[in-house]
């Protein structure tokens, strides 16, 4: 079983919950087509790198020795929606002075262009505070790689695309067509209906490995 394959479930799940709050963060320097697509790509390339980075020190420290090291990821990415989805973003820990880090990187680019000020948001986006992205670290660091910890946050980045992209491009039509409350129980349905998937994934995962010893 491929780990990327699991976050991007995980991403995919979750893109509603990332459209509602980093929609309006994408949308802050007005670059337009352009612009959203400078922000992507900088929010990918950034997130790739912190996975290798996160893959191969979790290597490093004993991760590619785990036993079906795809089921842990699939576990672990299984929790952090659990807990999202029963406590929100109060679940998220708050990891001291990456706010300050992030408000610092942003203010470097208060003369560049709006496409380029998008693009070094997009390239900043680790930096934000938010409970799956943490999970998903969490789940790059088990990956047993660094190519595979990319491969868990690029899954991640990508399957959170399309809900993200459409926020960027329709977020008045959206807001005008769904109310807050159907919105919450979409995204906390989706959740959950991920994080069975996923744990399911695992258990599979680990009867295989089981069976090979």
């Amino acid at each position: 079983m491929t780990p990327w394959l699991d976050s991007f479930i995980f991403g995919t799940a979750n893109s509603l919950h990332c459209a509602c709050m980093c929609g309006p963060l994408a949308l802050a320097f007005q670059g337009g087509t352009k612009g959203a697509v400078s922000y992507h790509l900088g929010r990918v390339l950034s997130y790739g790198a912190v996975g290798v980075g996160l893959g191969g020190l979790g290597s490093a420290l004993g991760a590619a020795g785990l036993a079906a090291g795809s089921a842990w990821v699939a576990f672990t990415l299984a929790l952090g929606l659990v807990v999202l989805a029963l406590l929100g973003e109060r679940g998220a820990v708050a990891i001291p002075g990456l706010g300050g880090a992030l408000q610092r990187a942003m203010a470097r680019t208060r003369g560049w262009s709006p496409i380029a000020r998008a693009g070094a948001l997009g390239l900043a986006t680790p930096l934000l505070p938010c409970g799956l992205l943490w999970a998903a670290c969490a789940g790059a660091s088990l990956a047993g790689s660094a190519v595979d910890g990319g491969g868990v946050m690029l899954g991640f980045a990508l399957g959170s695309l399309p809900l993200l992209l459409l926020a960027q491009t329709q977020a008045v039509a959206l807001a005008r067509r769904f109310g807050p409350r159907p919105l919450f129980w979409l995204q906390r349905g989706a959740m959950l209906l991920a994080a069975g998937t996923l744990a399911w994934r695992g258990w599979i995962a680990l009867q295989g490995d089981s069976c090979c010893h």
